[in-house]
């Protein structure tokens, strides 16, 4: 178990992310809205889902969904704004929060 006793705070805008390389991707962004232990919750959410423990049997949208339903984090919509690929201006992308 991760034994980090961090708190995100009140306030703070936090950044969602999931995966490595090229399965990395940003899930999304919350408004921290009480404070709260991160390592803590994760540590209470499996304590509630045992089979989530198993490799790879973790749910990352439930354990957003509990933190969500708690009062801990309120999501917020977000644009996209990609400059560049290796320097190149022509990569450029904006992309709507709806756009998916």
């Amino acid at each position: 178990m991760i034994n980090d006793n961090r708190t995100a705070k009140a306030g703070n805008l936090l950044c969602v992310s999931k995966g490595a390389y090229s399965n990395y991707s940003v899930v999304g962004f919350f408004v921290v809205l009480k404070d709260f232990c991160p390592a803590d919750e994760l540590a209470k959410h499996l304590n509630n889902n045992l089979y989530q423990r198993d490799n790879y049997c973790f749910e990352e949208d439930s354990f957003l969904s509990s933190m969500l339903a708690n009062g801990v984090l309120l999501e917020i919509e977000y644009c996209t704004m990609h400059l560049t690929d290796y320097s190149n201006h022509e990569e450029f992308r904006f992309t709507q929060a709806n756009d998916g």
